[in-house]
């Protein structure tokens, strides 16, 4: 469901070092990003939300895989504008 796009090591949209990005056919991507002292995790359903995220270098990995699960997860459901919306808000409070 996830490929892992070839940007490791070029620049994003924090000005950060791309250490991990992917990209799901279902109309998703998510980036983790080493910036020069933090980490940002940039979430993005296509024509719907785009969400970064702060954090630290012990954190990072861990909340990278929570947020691509819960895309994951939403992107696999069949489901209505309305629900797509609910979803973008739980997911920007929760991250």
């Amino acid at each position: 469901m996830w490929k892992i796009l070839e940007t490791i090591g070029t620049k994003s949209s924090e000005n950060g070092d791309i250490i991990l990005e992917e990209e799901s056919y279902l109309g998703a991507r998510i980036t983790l990003e080493k910036c020069e002292k933090y980490y940002t995790i940039t979430a993005g359903i296509y024509g719907a939300m785009v969400h970064t995220v702060f954090c630290d270098e012990k954190s990072c990995q861990k909340q990278y895989q929570a947020m691509k699960k819960d895309i994951q997860e939403f992107l696999e459901q069949d489901t209505v504008e309305t629900e797509a919306l609910q979803f973008c808000e739980y997911f920007m409070r929760k991250y």
